[in-house]
This record gives C-alpha cells, sequence and structure tokens, in this order.
C-alpha cells in the first residue's frame, strides 16, 4: 500500500480538487484506491458529491472515536464503495472533536497509520488523503502514515511559506519516528499567459528542482464546475485539458515514487527573532533575492528556508533586513572578492 498525503498550510491552493482527481485518476489506471477525507471541513465529501448526506454518515471521526470509547470500528459502515476502484471515506465538522479529545493523547499521531494496518484495507493499493489547510493533529497523521507527500502551490508567496511548513514537520517526523516521506510539489491553477505565473514557476523551480513534478495543472472553470457537480474531472470533462493535466501529473507522480533523485532539500536556520525578514542567498540562486530564497519565521525566533541542491560546495549568506550576514552557526567560510566572508557548505 502507498499513502499519499495531500497537504499545504495555506488554503485556497487546489488541495482537495488536486487529492479527489488523483484519486480518480489512480482508479482509472487499475489501482484499488481509497480517498479519505481527513478535514472537518468536508470539502472533499463535497465535492464527491455527498453534500447532502455528510452529517447523517460516519466519517474517519468514528474510527478516532474508538480510542477514547469502547466500541469497535465498523469499517463497512464508514467505507464508501460506490465508484469503480475507487472507495471514500468522509468528513464532518465532528472531526474538530477529535483534534480535541486527542490532541495531547501519546501516540494520537499514529491513529490513521495504525489504523491503516489493518487487514480490512489489504485491498487497496494506493489510499489518498486530503489534509486540512493547518499543521495540526489531523495533518500530523496524515503525513505520519504517509509515503508520499504532495504539496500543491498556487501563485503565491504565502504557498513558499507552505514548502517550509511541510520540511519542518518532516524533519518532526523524521526525528521522533525515523519516517521520511517522499514529498513532492505541483503547480496548480497554473496560467500560463501570466508573467507573474512565470516568474513563480521560474522561483519554484530554482527553489525544488526535481522535486517539482514537470505538469503545471491549468486553471480550469472544468474542475470548478465538476466540484460544484459532485463530480471527478473525469466523469464531468473526461476530454478536458484539465483531465488531461490531473491524469499526466499522477504517472509522474507514480514514477517519481521509483526514481532516485542525486538532489537534497537543504535546510537553513538563522535565529534572528527581531528581524523583518531574512533570505538565504548564494552562488546556487546567483545572490538574487526572490521569494524562493525568502525565509519563513518560527516561533522560537528562528527564520528556517529550504532549498534544493545537487551534490557540490557552496557560498551562502543570510540577508537580515537588507544587512549581509555570513551563518553563525557553519564554522566553514571563506573570503570573498569584496574582503568579507561567506559560508560554506558542502554536499
Amino acid at each position: 500500500m502507498q499513502v499519499i498525503s495531500v497537504s499545504n498550510q495555506k488554503g485556497g491552493c487546489g488541495k482537495t480538487t488536486l487529492a479527489v482527481n488523483v484519486s480518480a485518476a489512480l482508479a482509472m489506471l487499475g489501482n484499488e484506491t481509497l480517498l479519505i477525507d481527513l478535514d472537518p471541513q468536508a470539502n472533499a465529501t463535497f465535492a464527491m458529491g455527498f453534500s447532502q448526506e455528510a452529517s447523517e454518515r460516519k466519517t474517519f471521526y468514528d474510527v478516532f472515536r474508538t480510542h477514547f470509547s469502547a466500541e469497535d470500528t465498523q469499517f463497512d459502515e464508514i467505507v464508501i464503495k460506490e465508484r469503480k476502484k475507487f472507495s471514500f471515506i468522509p468528513s464532518n465538522m465532528m472531526l474538530s472533536a477529535a483534534e480535541i479529545n486527542l490532541g495531547s493523547v501519546d501516540g494520537a499521531a499514529t491513529i490513521l497509520s495504525r489504523t491503516l494496518s489493518h487487514p480490512y484495507f489489504e485491498r487497496y493499493k494506493y489510499v489518498v488523503i486530503d489534509s486540512p489547510p493547518s499543521f495540526g493533529f489531523l495533518t500530523l497523521n496524515s503525513m505520519y502514515a504517509a509515503n508520499v507527500i504532495l504539496v500543491p502551490l498556487d501563485l503565491s508567496h504565502f504557498s513558499f511559506n507552505g514548502i517550509n511548513g511541510v520540511y519542518r514537520v518532516r524533519s518532526l517526523l523524521n526525528r521522533e519516528t525515523g519516517r521520511n516521506p517522499l514529498v513532492f510539489f505541483v503547480l496548480n491553477s497554473y496560467d500560463r499567459r501570466s508573467r507573474y505565473s512565470r516568474k513563480v514557476e521560474q522561483n519554484a523551480e530554482s527553489k525544488l528542482g526535481s522535486y517539482l513534478l514537470p505538469t503545471r495543472v491549468r486553471s480550469s472553470v472544468r474542475l470548478r464546475e465538476a466540484v460544484g457537480k459532485g463530480k471527478t474531472i473525469f466523469e464531468y470533462a473526461k476530454k478536458s485539458s484539465a483531465a488531461l493535466d490531473v491524469f499526466n501529473l499522477t504517472c509522474e507522480l507514480l514514477a517519481s515514487e521509483k526514481k532516485k533523485t542525486n538532489t537534497i532539500m537543504q535546510e537553513f536556520l538563522f535565529h534572528a527573532p527581531e528581524a523583518g525578514a531574512v533570505y538565504v542567498l548564494g552562488d546556487f540562486n546567483d545572490w538574487q533575492k526572490s521569494d524562493a530564497g525568502r525565509m519563513t519565521r518560527l516561533e522560537s525566533g528562528h527564520w528556517s528556508g529550504h532549498v534544493t541542491l545537487k551534490k557540490g560546495k557552496y557560498r551562502y549568506k543570510f540577508l537580515v533586513d537588507d544587512e549581509w550576514i555570513h551563518d553563525p552557526d557553519n564554522t566553514k567560510v571563506e573570503s570573498n572578492t569584496f574582503g568579507t566572508h561567506d559560508s560554506i557548505l558542502k554536499i
């Protein structure tokens, strides 16, 4: 079983639409596929056509509920099997109660993973999880269970903050559990006619390298109409450009799971609690200030940034409110032509 978590802390990036339609494409390719709506807003549930019945159906909340009650889980009462090779577990607002009741319980972040190890779910080759737009208890369950994390990016600066957030959570999971799922990104709602779109695309390619999947899912009225009808894009408009984009993206995702890459995602950290803006710049991005190099402020007062790098030697510095500072946590430095020093990173 391969588990794909569709996650981004930023809302409005097309996460649910992608989760629903990638699941549908996997099923079209002949794979027994299960989609789990883990978002209390239940957008995937509505997109699958169950808006009228969502509050009456059992949902994944009933799985969580068994962990603070004596009841057994009856999976056949939760899993909907109305589409060929495409099963579904719906959501409703009660999932918020699971977060309240279980958020502080030891091992609560592993409930979904342990549930999917039950013999009932052995029939599924792929499980796709639509995560909430946050990094709370429910998204931790989704990412803990995942072999692959798929991060949709819309054409905004805030999506780059989502990139850093995903890698911070993955680092936490790796430290706590040893799990290190693959992370891939996709440009969603892409408009190739826009100069701004092309600029964002260049920043994403620079920052993410081979972890950015080649297909751009173009902005599409058909995708929005399909959601409103409670249908997948393949049920609503299977010959549309949107259907082609999602199908190609799904094939790329399957191929990428098996492909080894010679690049790594390097994390940079800098402590500057009073700073207004921090960038990591170096010869890996031509020392150019852009959204791709902008770092995200953490609650600890650190700034975090991630850059995709191939093996080699790199010079870099932090630009802190327009002041150049070498990395104080890196003792490897070399002088530069300006009479100052650059930090040195070897991979």
